[in-house]
């Protein structure tokens, strides 16, 4: 009997610990590489000179299992598309990436060792993506990481515009109907884009589901972000929190006002989310608006707009005052956008949660590209304050129309002066350099 009860405990199943691993990835030769060979023991923490090879030891690690892995990827730049299978079973194991680390692995600093990926002139799919609702996870933190999309994109150098018909269209971001249980994308920088940084279509893992979209910057995109959701098993996001991120000077589908997309978020209806909170951000400079909404608000979800700072916002429609443009949209049935101006009671007209809002200047520096040159990318970034952007769509101070220019022109990346606020009492909206998310 002992030995059948011993034969017995050796065919149940295998239990394997959680394990947490740690990918570095370097590339070869650099002090990063250098600092990263005594912390790699082969088993739970590893080496890797490109992105490619650590997302494939990341898979290998993930498949079917509840580990966490660590992408770790030091600060510098790494060109190519990186993308996940559809096919990640289990739905109990975290993906965390984690860009922003400085060379000698002591300390992660996305804005001061920022972590680039460049996608490449060509560019025929998203700089990463994720497989589909095949591909299942606890957690996805994507973070710390500069996306820039300007080597895809195409610009007239007489209008200093965007060439749309040129330029490519897919997002810098493809979530592909990942499942997640909780969802992070925080301290990136999304720049450039012809089309959306990324929308939010993610699945759901349950109606517990979370998203959590902090401390990024979106720079000079076009219509940035959309908050729809994927569908699956009827599963819906408990909650999306929209917080301390700095969206400035992101363009709306086309430069005239009959655009059918021109808000920087496009707001979606109730399947969105449970509640969508938008908490101490900075909106400056979107010239169609901050937030789009064109679902009647009966349709809406739960929505709460906190500590949020608002600066010009609507010249897309000839509108320069600050606190224009917090909603733009059509709100159902009208024919033509409306552009909502913060006022200090806009409760009595929306049944949404309003506290703490406000809007003056904060004074921050954008970098433009002068593209007076044949080949844009050879050029370098002027340096601006972007304290009146209503030339940009035809429209001078004495009224009248000029020819358009400076549609979404190609933004400089200036790592050492990136646009946090000048004026100090805006400093607590939008980015913050030391909030970093960290590991759990």
């Amino acid at each position: 009997m002992k030995n059948a009860f011993a034969l017995g405990l050796l065919l149940l199943p295998l239990v394997v610990r959680a394990e947490v691993y740690k990918l570095y990835v370097a590339e070869r030769d650099s002090a990063a590489h250098k600092a990263a060979e005594p912390l790699a023991d082969g088993k739970t923490s590893f080496w890797f000179p490109k992105l490619t090879r650590g997302l494939e030891k990341a898979v290998e690690l993930l498949n079917g299992t509840d580990h966490q892995v660590q992408v770790l990827v030091a600060q510098g730049q790494h060109a190519g598309l990186w993308a996940l299978p559809n096919g990640l079973p289990g739905g109990k194991a975290k993906l965390l990436l984690l860009g922003g680390h400085c060379p000698d692995w002591k300390k992660r600093d996305p804005f001061g060792c920022p972590t680039e990926l460049l996608g490449g002139d060509a560019r025929p799919q998203a700089v990463l993506g994720f497989g589909g609702n095949k591909t299942q996870l606890s957690e996805l933190v994507i973070s710390g990481f500069v996306f820039d999309s300007a080597q895809s994109n195409k610009y007239d150098a007489r209008t200093n515009s965007l060439l749309k018909g040129s330029s490519r269209t897919l997002p810098l971001l493809a979530l592909s109907q990942v499942v997640v249980g909780h969802l992070v994308i925080a301290d990136n920088v999304f720049l450039n884009s012809a089309h959306r940084a990324f929308e939010l279509y993610h699945s759901a893992a349950s109606n517990e589901t979370t998203v959590d979209i902090d401390n990024n910057f979106f720079l000079n995109n076009v219509i940035p972000l959309k908050f729809e959701p994927a569908g699956y098993k009827g599963f819906k996001t408990k909650t999306v929190n929209f917080t301390h991120n700095s969206v400035i000077l992101n363009w709306p589908f086309n430069p005239d006002a009959t655009s059918s997309n021109v808000g920087a978020l496009e707001l979606y209806h109730k399947d969105c989310c449970g509640e969508l909170n938008l908490e101490d951000n900075l909106f400056a400079y979107n010239p169609g608006g901050a937030m789009q909404h064109d679902w009647p608000v009966n349709r809406m979800g739960k929505l709460a707009l906190k500590n949020n700072l608002f600066f010009m916002n609507a010249t897309l429609f000839g509108d320069g005052r600050p606190e224009a443009g917090v909603f733009v949209g059509k709100f159902g049935p009208n024919p033509k956008h409306i552009v909502v101006p913060l006022a200090a009671h806009m409760e009595d007209d929306y049944p949404y949660a309003f506290s703490g809002n406000v809007s003056f200047d904060p004074k921050v520096p954008v970098a433009l590209v002068d593209l007076q040159a044949a080949d844009s990318s050879a050029v370098s970034a002027k340096k601006t304050l972007m304290n009146d952007v209503r030339g940009l769509f035809g429209q001078n101070k004495e009224g009248g129309t000029v020819a358009i220019k400076n549609f979404a022109p190609r933004m400089g990346l200036d790592l050492e002066h990136l646009p946090f606020p000048a004026e100090a009492k805006a400093a607590a909206f939008g980015v913050q350099r030391t909030r970093a998310w960290a590991a759990r």
